[in-house]
């Protein structure tokens, strides 16, 4: 038995994939756990996928369960909502996420990905309960975080993560660290 859950104590491995203006963590997850997958590694979590119209502009947000491939429709503004830019997160449906990550504790994932810690989170809502028990469950988390939320975020993972860069490279470095 390892000496951590010997003494009750399980130290968090966790990392923050900090995302600039200008990049986007979705592809570099997708591809991230998809490689993982491929190589027989039990990765559980939520990505994230922008719904587009026949002209290209988005239109929503979906959460895809990795391990099910299950669609969570987070977000389907309304035209009012487009046009005075209110928020349009719809919390019964970012809820139904909150299962995905119980799961990831309760089945022992070798690792979860979760896209992306936002305002909500740190705010005290969204998935902030639900993600603070994955990271404390000692499931090695990966965390998407927006730059513009990096203070929230080392407030709400009290310093406890890992810094990495947004590319696969670098998130293949830091799940090589966990494996040792």
């Amino acid at each position: 038995m390892p000496s951590e859950i010997q003494n009750h104590h399980i130290q968090p491995r966790v990392a923050a994939l900090y995302v600039g203006p200008t990049q986007s963590s979705k592809a570099v997850l997708k591809a991230f756990s998809q490689s993982l997958i491929h190589q027989g590694i039990c990765v559980h979590g939520l990505l994230q996928e922008n719904i587009v119209d026949e002209k290209g502009h988005r239109i929503g947000v979906d959460a895809i369960d990795i391990v099910r491939n299950d669609r969570i429709e987070l977000l389907r503004p309304t035209p009012y909502e487009t046009k005075h830019k209110r928020c349009s997160l719809n919390l019964a449906q970012l809820s139904k996420t909150t299962v995905v990550l119980r799961r990831a504790v309760e089945q022992h994932a070798d690792i979860a990905l979760v896209e992306r810690f936002s305002k909500t989170e740190s705010e005290g809502g969204g998935l902030a309960e639900d993600l603070l028990n994955l990271m404390a469950s000692g499931v090695p988390t990966v965390v998407s975080v927006a730059k513009d939320e990096t203070e929230s975020w080392l407030r709400y993972c009290g310093g406890l993560a890992e810094t990495i860069d947004c590319n696969e490279h670098a998130l293949m470095r830091w799940w090589k660290t966990i494996l040792h």
